[in-house]
C-alpha cells in the first residue's frame, strides 16, 4: 500500500503539488509564529532569572522609562546626581544599591560599530549584577582598557573594539539574558565618565553638571521578605526626584502582553488552519472521484476495504509529510530576520534563537501537517473504501 500511495502520488503530479503547497503555506504560518512565541516566551524567562534586580531607578522625567532600559539595549543619555544612590541605601528594605552610568559608541571609524550602542559603566564596588559571571571567569574588575560585551554583541578585529575613540579589549562575552544586558558593552564606571565627558559630540550633555557627578540608574536588591513592589513605590514617593519601577512586575507586565498578542496569532493561524483543512477536504474528495474506477479495479482484484482506506491515508500522509518539511525549513529559514524586523521596530524580549528551539518548531510543524492531513482525508478514505467494486468501475473513470 505504501509503495502504491508513493506511485499515485508521483503519477499525479500537478495534484499532489497543490496539495503540498498549501500544507506548506499553513505549516509555514505555523513554524513562525510558533518560533517567535517560544523566543520571546525564552526571552523573559531568562530576564527572569538572570536580570538580579529587584527595583530599578531612573530619573523622574526620564526619556527612557523602566521597560526600555531593561529590555532594549538602545542607548539613553539620561542623568540623576551620583548622591542619589547613598540616599536610596538608606530607605528600609534596600539591601544593596548599585549605581550606573550611560553612554553610547559612535558610528564611523577604525574598530568602532555601525550603529550605536548602549555602554553601561559600573561600579565594581557595589555590583552585584556582573559580579556572578566575573566569579565564574575567574577575575575581579575590569581594568581602564577592558570591556565584557553583552550576548548579542559581536567584537571586532581581534577582540579590539573603538570606544568613543579610545581602544579596549574585550576580556569576555555575558551570557544571555534576553533583556538589555544583551546588546550593552560593559566598562568600569570611571572610565565610562571619562569617555562622556571627553567626547566632542556629546558636550551638550554636561551643560547642567559633570559626568563624575552623575549616574543613569540604580539597580536595587531588596531584603528577604521585602516586595519589591512595595519598596518601588517606597522609593518613588521619598521626594528624590526619582521614578523606581520592580523589574518583576515589569516582566510580568510584558508577559501579559505578550500573551494577549500570542492569542491573537494563535486565532488568526488557526483561521488559516480551518480553511486550510476545507481546502484540503475539497482536494481528497475531488480526488476519490476521480478515482471511482481505479478504486473499483482495486476491489475486483481482492484488495480489502481497510486496504483501499489505508491507501487514501497513505498518500494523505506522503503529501502533508512532504508539506510539512518545506514548510517547516522554509517558517525556520525566516525566523532570524522577521525577528529582526521585530527588535527593530518594537521593544521586545528575546531569548536566543538555537539548532535546538529550531528542531522542536520544525518537529512539531511537521506533526501538525501530518495530523491536518489525517484530518482532512479520513472522510474521503472512508468514503473510498466503501465503494461498490462494481458499481465504482461503471462509474467512475480512470485517468
Amino acid at each position: 500500500m505504501w509503495l502504491l500511495a508513493w506511485r499515485n502520488t508521483v503519477r499525479r503530479r500537478s495534484q499532489s503539488l497543490l496539495t503540498i503547497i498549501i500544507t506548506t503555506l499553513t505549516i509555514l504560518t505555523f513554524v513562525i509564529s510558533f518560533s517567535l512565541f517560544l523566543i520571546m516566551q525564552d526571552g523573559l524567562s531568562l530576564s527572569q532569572e538572570r536580570l538580579g534586580a529587584d527595583v530599578i531607578i531612573l530619573p523622574d522625567k526620564a526619556k527612557a522609562d523602566a521597560y526600555q532600559t531593561l529590555f532594549t539595549g538602545n542607548p539613553a543619555n539620561v542623568y540623576i546626581p551620583k548622591n542619589i544612590t547613598e540616599k536610596v541605601s538608606e530607605i528600609e528594605g534596600v539591601e544593596q544599591a548599585s549605581p550606573q552610568f550611560f553612554t553610547q559608541t559612535l558610528t564611523g571609524g577604525c574598530c568602532s560599530y555601525g550603529e550605536e550602542i548602549r555602554l553601561v559603566g559600573y561600579d565594581e564596588k557595589t555590583d552585584f549584577i556582573l559580579k556572578p559571571y566575573f566569579n565564574e571567569q575567574n577575575f575581579d574588575r575590569l581594568e581602564d582598557n577592558q570591556v565584557v560585551l553583552g550576548g548579542k554583541v559581536e567584537a571586532a578585529l581581534g577582540n579590539i573594539v573603538a570606544l568613543l575613540g579610545k581602544p579596549f579589549t574585550v576580556v569576555g562575552t555575558l551570557y544571555p539574558t534576553g533583556s538589555g544586558m544583551d546588546g550593552t558593552i560593559y566598562l568600569n564606571i570611571d572610565t565610562a565618565r571619562k569617555l562622556a565627558k571627553e567626547a566632542p559630540e556629546l558636550q551638550y550633555l554636561w551643560a547642567e553638571a559633570q559626568p563624575e557627578d552623575l549616574v543613569s540608574s540604580v539597580l536595587i536588591k531588596t531584603k528577604n521578605g521585602v516586595s519589591p513592589g512595595e519598596a518601588a513605590d517606597k522609593i518613588s514617593r521619598s521626594g528624590l526626584g526619582v521614578h523606581a519601577a520592580a523589574t518583576g512586575e515589569t516582566i510580568n507586565n510584558v508577559k501579559t502582553q505578550m500573551e494577549t498578542i500570542g492569542k491573537v496569532i494563535f486565532a488568526l493561524w488557526l483561521s488559516t488552519l480551518v480553511v486550510a483543512a476545507l481546502a484540503l477536504i475539497g482536494r481528497f474528495n475531488s480526488l476519490a472521484k476521480e478515482r471511482k474506477k481505479e478504486i473499483g479495479l482495486l476491489r475486483a482484484i481482492g484488495v480489502q476495504k481497510n486496504q483501499v482506506f489505508q491507501l487514501v491515508l497513505n498518500e494523505a500522509w506522503i503529501m502533508a509529510l512532504a508539506g510539512g518539511v518545506a514548510g517547516g525549513i522554509l517558517g525556520c529559514i525566516c525566523v532570524t530576520p522577521i525577528l529582526g524586523v521585530l527588535e527593530d521596530a518594537f521593544a521586545l524580549p528575546s531569548g536566543i534563537w538555537t539548532a535546538s528551539t529550531a528542531l522542536k518548531s520544525g518537529g512539531f510543524g511537521i506533526l501538525v501537517a501530518l495530523l491536518l492531513g489525517s484530518a482532512a482525508s479520513i472522510y474521503p478514505a472512508w468514503k473510498s473504501a466503501g465503494l461498490d467494486p462494481q458499481e465504482a468501475i461503471t462509474q467512475g473513470a480512470l485517468e
